[in-house]
C-alpha cells in the first residue's frame, strides 16, 4: 500500500475496501472535501457510522484519525491512531497517523518515536521521512532558529510551544522562585510537618501574588478588561478563586504543581544568565527547560497534575470532610474550564478517559457495569459543561 501524506489526505486505497458499503462511501466522501472543515467534520461521521458497522477495521480508524487531524483535533485523532495499532501492530500508517496526532500536539519525543517505529515497518515511505525530519527540527533549538531564519522569521510547520509566555519580569521571577522553594520546603517536609504547612501556605501566598502581577501586566486597567474573552480564559482568572480557597483550606497534595510548574519556567527563563554559571549537568538540564520541548513538557507535567487533583478530589472529602468539599469543586471547575482553553489538558483528559474505558468495558467486566459507567460518566460531562462556563 503507497503511504499517503499524514493529515490532510484522510482517503486510503481501494484495495482496502473490505470493509462495508457505508466505508466506500466515506472514502469518496473523503477524497472530495479534505482540504475543507465542514467536510472533515463530514468524513468523521461517515467514518462513524462505519465503525460501528465495522468496529474491527483498522484502516477505518486510521481515516478517523486523519479526519480529526485535518480539523486539528489532535487528541481525538490520536486515540483513533491507538485504537488503529491495537488492531493491526504490524501496520507502519497506524505509526504515522499516531505520529502526526503527537506532532500536532507538540509531543516531539512521541512523534519522533512513532515516526521511527513506522519506518521499521515500511523503510520506503516517504512521507515518514519527511516528517521525521521535521520532528528532528522541532527538537533542536539551533537547527530550528536557523530553519526559521531562512524562511524569514517562521518557517511553514512550526509552532510555538503549548502554554502562556514566561513571565520574565523582576518581580514576577522572583516571587516565582520564592514559590519554588517554599513548594519544594512542602514537598520534602524535612523541617518537620509544621513548618511544611507554613510553607504550603507561603507558596500559595506567592501563587496568588504572580497572578495580580501577570494580569496587572498584561491587560489594560479598564472595566472592559473584565469582560475580554482573552482576559477570562487566563490561568490565572480561571484559577484565582481556587487558589483563594487553597490559602485557606488544608493542603491537598499535587493541588501546587500546576502553578509550580508555571514558576519553573519563569525562573528558568527569567535566570538565564544565572544558569550558563551553573555546573554543566544542571545547567544542561535547565536550559533544556527553556526550549520549545522542553517547556511544552513541563506545561505536560502541569496538565497532568491538574487531572490528578481533581480524580483525587473525592477520595479526600471522604477523608477530610467538608473542609475538602469546597476546593475539590472549585479545582473541578478550574479543571473544566482549562479543558476548554488549553490544548493540553484536553490531550490528557481524553487519555484518561480512554484508559477509564479500557478498564471498565473491558470483556472481563461484567455487562451490568457498562451502562453505569456510561451514565456516571454522561453525568460527569454535564457537570463539565455547566461548571466550566
Amino acid at each position: 500500500m503507497r503511504a499517503v501524506p499524514r493529515c490532510t489526505h484522510v482517503c486510503e486505497e481501494a484495495a482496502c475496501t473490505h470493509g462495508s458499503h457505508t466505508f466506500m462511501h466515506a472514502s469518496l466522501s473523503t477524497h472530495q472535501s479534505q482540504n475543507s472543515l465542514h467536510g472533515a467534520w463530514s468524513q468523521i461521521k461517515q467514518f462513524t457510522l462505519a465503525i460501528e458497522s465495522d468496529p474491527t477495521n483498522h484502516v477505518l480508524f486510521s481515516n478517523r484519525s486523519g479526519a480529526h487531524a485535518a480539523k486539528k483535533g489532535f487528541t481525538e485523532a490520536l486515540i483513533d491512531a491507538n485504537e488503529c495499532i491495537k488492531l493491526k501492530g504490524d501496520w507502519a500508517k497506524g505509526y504515522s497517523r499516531r505520529g502526526a496526532a503527537y506532532y500536532g500536539l507538540r509531543n516531539w519525543i512521541k512523534a519522533q518515536e512513532c515516526y521511527e517505529k513506522g519506518l521499521e515497518l515500511d523503510a520506503s515511505s516517504q512521507v515518514m521521512k519527511d516528517e521525521l525530519e521535521k520532528v528532528k527540527l522541532m527538537r533542536n533549538p539551533v537547527a530550528r532558529a536557523e530553519a526559521e531564519r531562512a524562511a524569514g522569521g517562521g518557517a511553514a510547520g512550526f509552532t510555538p510551544a503549548s502554554g502562556a509566555a514566561a513571565s520574565t519580569g523582576r518581580l514576577a521571577k522572583a516571587v516565582s522562585l520564592g514559590a519554588l522553594c517554599c513548594g519544594a520546603v512542602y514537598a520534602v517536609p524535612i523541617l518537620g510537618p509544621r513548618r511544611a504547612f507554613y510553607a504550603y501556605s507561603a507558596a500559595v501566598a506567592q501563587i496568588l501574588a504572580l497572578f495580580l502581577i501577570n494580569l496587572w501586566g498584561k491587560f489594560p486597567k479598564t472595566m472592559a478588561t473584565l469582560s475580554s474573552p482573552a482576559f477570562k480564559n487566563t490561568q490565572e482568572v480561571q484559577a484565582f478563586v481556587l487558589v483563594i480557597f487553597m490559602l485557606l483550606s488544608p493542603p491537598m497534595p499535587f493541588a501546587l504543581m500546576p502553578f509550580l510548574a508555571t514558576c519553573l519556567l519563569n525562573v528558568v527563563h527569567g535566570y538565564r544568565d544565572i544558569l550558563a554559571k551553573l555546573p554543566a549537568f544542571a545547567k544542561d538540564r535547565l536550559e533544556f527547560l527553556t526550549t520549545a520541548e522542553g517547556s511544552m513538557q513541563v506545561n505536560a507535567f502541569g496538565a497532568v497534575s491538574e487531572v490528578i487533583v481533581t480524580f483525587m478530589g473525592p477520595p479526600l472529602v471522604l477523608i477530610q470532610g467538608y473542609r475538602a468539599l469546597m476546593l475539590s469543586f472549585f479545582y473541578f471547575q478550574y479543571v473544566c474550564r482549562r479543558y476548554k482553553t488549553n490544548e493540553q489538558t484536553v490531550h490528557v483528559v481524553g487519555l484518561f478517559v480512554q484508559k477509564a474505558d479500557g478498564i471498565c468495558k473491558h470483556r472481563f467486566v461484567p455487562a451490568a457495569v457498562h451502562p453505569l459507567y456510561d451514565k456516571v460518566k454522561g453525568l460527569i460531562r454535564m457537570a463539565a459543561n455547566r461548571f466550566g462556563s
